[in-house]
């Protein structure tokens, strides 16, 4: 599970065995969250809307690398 990006306590990682969607994780020690990298969708769980929207806007400007790392990921 790398982790792709910091946040004080929230990080976004990636899986290697997801299927499916491609998909990222924001996780922090108060919860966990997996969102659609294409439609920046929440997929399950939820997350303060403050960290949720601080994430959601990093992971809009820097789809492209999301996407890269999911397919080496599933290669």
């Amino acid at each position: 599970m790398p982790t792709i990006k910091t946040f004080g306590r929230l990080k976004i990682t990636m899986y290697y065995g997801d299927h499916g969607v491609p998909d990222f994780h924001l996780i922090s020690p108060d919860f966990k969250v997996s969102v659609a990298i294409e439609s920046l969708d929440v997929l399950a769980g939820s997350a303060r809307p403050r960290e949720l929207r601080e994430a959601i806007e990093w992971a809009r400007q820097n789809r492209r690398l999301l996407l890269a790392r999911w397919e080496d990921l599933h290669r």
